[in-house]
């Protein structure tokens, strides 16, 4: 646990002082992908792969804001709000259709790798976002 948090840690730093880079989007997939080959633990590979797509928003999203004028950030601020009901819908619809599918057991450790995954992967896609934006 240590040494995920140690890594979560340099991430952020590294995002950070990169400017931002899509690189360090990359490492952290790249690191998932690393995690999963490892064939144990992919529960908590993809759970962690999600808690690191939500570390790297919160860090796009409070380095944009620093960059913009008090009303852009009025119109972020609408904007990441609205952004976040989307992504509960979304969220509720994966669960939904994980289970629908019914090629795995809700609440194992392949579904939720599955949904955590799927998450994870619509995180990213706002970070990046957030990311061209800087």
């Amino acid at each position: 646990m240590i040494q995920k948090s140690a890594f979560v840690f340099f991430i952020l730093v590294a995002f950070q002082c990169n400017a931002q880079t899509m690189e360090t989007v990359n490492k952290v997939k790249n690191a998932y992908q690393t995690c999963l080959n490892s064939g144990s633990g992919m529960k908590n590979c993809s759970i962690e792969y999600y808690n690191q797509s939500d570390s790297l928003l919160n860090v796009a999203y409070k380095n944009l804001k620093l960059k913009l004028s008090s009303k852009e950030q009025s119109r972020l601020k609408k904007e990441q709000l609205d952004w976040v009901k989307k992504r509960d819908l979304y969220f509720e619809k994966v669960y939904s259709d994980t289970k629908k599918e019914g090629h795995f057991i809700e609440g194992s450790s392949d579904f939720d790798m599955v949904v955590f995954d799927e998450k994870a992967n619509y995180v990213f896609t706002r970070v990046k976002e957030l990311i061209k934006r800087i």
